[in-house]
């Protein structure tokens, strides 16, 4: 991010006060329903959440899951373990609350997955989570493209991801709100939440020109919801049956 890109999003975003960024408003999604003394999976955890995303300091202990080395550095969580989403280590009805930030378009078998985050779910639990809605034009690109893109785009707009490693394989099986409808009721949860939001252009900050287009088009989308289908993040809540 340039100083010309970085001076416009503090001031069109970071400096309006009514102005909540998505990570706080999924944040947030979790945070409501956390009640102490809970024990919570933090799946994809990776080497750490900092902000507003860390919920340690709410009473609770955290298991983080992730199946990169990255998560041995994860100060986020009460305790570590390396291991895949479809196939969690854990006994059944064992977590008060699971939470997946970024990790849905990753599935390639959601279902399955959605069946083993309901196994370990206690009777009345939540799965919390935000991904990328397809038909946002990042993610439609993102689908008709390949691996190597997906490195060169994350590594022009931030080095390497946040967790150290080139971004993972995506899939978007389960990143329209049907798709998720259809999964998670099948796998025996009701909605508690279901939305889709529109932040800051984070992908199109490599210049000024693209950043204004994203601006522009953040703007359009926010305006009515008539264009709520075209914004970017599918922020959920659903809870085990």
């Amino acid at each position: 991010m340039n100083d010309s890109v970085r001076s416009l999003k503090e001031r069109l975003y970071d400096g309006r006060p009514e102005w909540v960024d998505g990570t706080t408003r999924f944040a947030r999604l979790v945070s409501e329903r956390i009640q102490p003394p809970m024990l919570l999976l933090d799946l994809g955890a990776g080497a750490g959440k900092p902000g507003p995303a860390n919920f340690l300091g709410e009473g609770v202990r955290i298991i983080g899951l992730d199946p990169n080395e990255s998560i041995s550095c994860n100060t986020s969580v009460s305790m570590r373990v390396r291991g895949l989403a479809q196939a969690l280590p854990f006994t059944a009805a064992a977590f008060d609350l699971v939470f997946a930030d970024w990790v849905i378009e990753h599935l390639d078998q959601p279902s399955c997955f959605a069946r083993e985050v309901a196994r370990v779910l206690r009777s009345g639990g939540f799965f919390v989570f935000r991904t990328g809605n397809l038909w946002h034009y990042s993610y439609a690109i993102a689908a008709h493209t390949p691996q190597w893109f997906h490195n060169l785009v994350a590594n022009r707009v931030r080095g390497l991801s946040d967790s150290g490693h080139e971004p993972y394989p995506t899939f978007y099986m389960m990143n329209t709100l049907r798709a998720v409808r259809r999964t998670l009721l099948t796998a025996g949860f009701v909605e508690e939440k279901l939305t889709i939001i529109e932040t800051e252009p984070s992908y199109l900050m490599f210049s000024t020109f693209t950043f204004l287009a994203g601006l522009l088009y953040e703007r359009i989308v926010n305006s009515s919801p008539a264009f709520e289908g075209l914004r970017s993040s599918i922020l959920a809540c659903y809870r085990k049956i």
